[in-house]
């Protein structure tokens, strides 16, 4: 940090920046003669230059603005789980288990959609102290960790110039879900789709799940395009379903379609955001509902 500082405030070097012991920026020669003048040590195999550049285990690119990860950090993490899951007896122990998650987390820096697969992992360790007590595998962290092993080997990162930065009046696909007892439905740019549940016998509906399958679906329809929208608004009168997207922690009953849902947004880059809207607001979903089935 004090060579980093004394190279920009005393030298004037420009752009020049730090993160932890790696330095980078756009004058990176004059910190090299900087460097030799003081006899500061360096390797020059480590002295990188490029539009494309490896930092602490990511892909930089600044023409594409997006991080991802390199095929050495894919690799070695798919090794980490595939190890984890062949244990014997599938009863690791709670240090393996923390092991592994926090090998996992590190990728979440530029896979921030990845995180749902994590957690049931955490709910298997929720309240656990032994370090060397095995907790046993069950299907749902198995399924997780499969559907995480499926995705780092398709994902495509993160766009840093732009995530999330975009107001919603930039928005390039607006969309409006709504679901009730009786079916769902999505709606957008004078076009909308509806599906019936079945009314004999009369379902048990969990409410909350059907609202996220309508963005779901919504998410589904539009990855279809030739050229999918990268900003992506959807408006939904589930207060819920905003809150478990935007903390995407969800209850166990809803993990999977939450994994459905980051499946897609990690395979097609679209920037999701979704608002709530009262519910005597959201005319467009919910007049489809009326025309339909009333």
């Amino acid at each position: 940090g004090l060579l980093c500082w004394f190279g920009v405030v005393k030298l004037g070097i420009a752009g020049l920046h730090v993160y932890m012991d790696d330095f980078y920026g756009w004058d990176f020669k004059r910190n090299l003669v900087f460097w030799e003048s003081i006899r500061c040590p360096f390797e020059d195999a480590k002295q990188l230059d490029g539009a494309r550049l490896k930092i602490i285990g990511f892909w930089v690119d600044a023409i594409k603005g997006s991080i991802s990860l390199t095929s050495e950090s894919i690799q070695a993490l798919v090794s980490d789980i595939n190890t984890f899951l062949s244990i014997p007896n599938r009863k690791p122990a709670l240090s393996a288990w923390q092991h592994l998650t926090g090998s996992l987390n590190w990728p979440l820096n530029v896979l921030p959609w990845a995180r749902p697969g994590l957690t049931e992992m955490y709910r298997k360790m929720s309240g656990k102290t032994h370090q060397h007590a095995g907790i046993p595998i069950n299907g749902e962290v198995y399924r997780d960790l499969t559907w995480f092993t499926n995705m780092l080997q398709t994902a495509i990162g993160v766009r840093f110039v732009d995530a999330q930065t975009w107001d919603d009046s930039e928005a390039d696909f607006v969309g409006w879900t709504d679901a009730s007892n009786s079916g769902l439905a999505f709606v957008y740019a004078g076009s909308g789709l509806v599906y019936q549940l079945n009314p004999n016998p009369k379902p048990i509906v969990d409410i909350f799940f059907c609202e996220l399958l309508a963005i779901l679906c919504l998410l589904h329809h539009i990855a279809s395009f030739s050229f999918p929208p990268r900003r992506v608004l959807v408006h939904s009168d589930s207060l819920n379903s905003v809150e478990v997207l935007n903390s995407l922690a969800p209850e166990s009953s809803h993990n999977s379609i939450l994994l459905a849902i980051a499946d897609i947004i990690l395979k097609t880059g679209i920037d999701l955001r979704v608002r709530h809207i009262p519910g005597k607001d959201n005319i467009r979903a919910d007049l489809l509902f009326r025309l339909l089935f009333d």
